[in-house]
């Protein structure tokens, strides 16, 4: 009973800050001023990164917890079994994406200008940035794909797994 809770609540965790980012926090800074979307993401990024770093670790051992009391086992034979590897693969897809956000994407948004940068150095360093935002774009909805597709297969398996 309390593995099934603790990975309730770690998956409502993970998929609500998936879907918090996606749409809620980056329409947000879109009404921002520029000087202020610098800090705010700063700020939600490291926070982002801690809450989903400890969900995937309490999903993970209450996963293990899971599966080592039921009663089933983790053949490929089986539907529930390929269902439980299904999970562990995206499992690591989405470790894999939030070290991706956490030490790539996340740290390139906050390079700091030099004050005494020409203009066309300016608007390369601009450039950069613009592009970094596209990359942590691109990585966010893959989080979150990844965490409802996860959900999807976690759902499945009260009926017995769904591949």
């Amino acid at each position: 009973m309390w593995w099934t809770w603790l990975h309730v609540v770690g998956w409502a965790t993970y998929i609500g800050g998936a879907l918090v980012m996606e749409f809620v926090w980056r329409p947000a800074q879109n009404a921002m001023p520029q000087s202020q979307i610098a800090v705010a993401c700063r700020w939600m990024g490291r926070r982002y990164r801690w809450v989903a770093a400890v969900s995937l670790a309490v999903l993970a051992v209450s996963g293990v917890g899971l599966v080592v009391s039921s009663d089933r086992t983790l053949s490929l034979s089986s539907s529930w079994g390929r269902t439980v590897w299904a999970l562990v693969v995206v499992w690591v897809a989405l470790a894999a994406t939030l070290g991706a956000i956490a030490f790539y994407g996340h740290p390139s948004l906050h390079t700091r200008m030099r004050a005494d940068l020409s203009e066309e150095e300016r608007r390369d360093a601009r450039e950069q940035v613009r592009r970094a935002i596209g990359r942590m774009d691109v990585l966010l909805r893959i989080d979150l794909a990844l965490a409802l597709v996860a959900g999807l297969l976690g759902a499945g398996l009260h009926s017995g797994g769904i591949l």
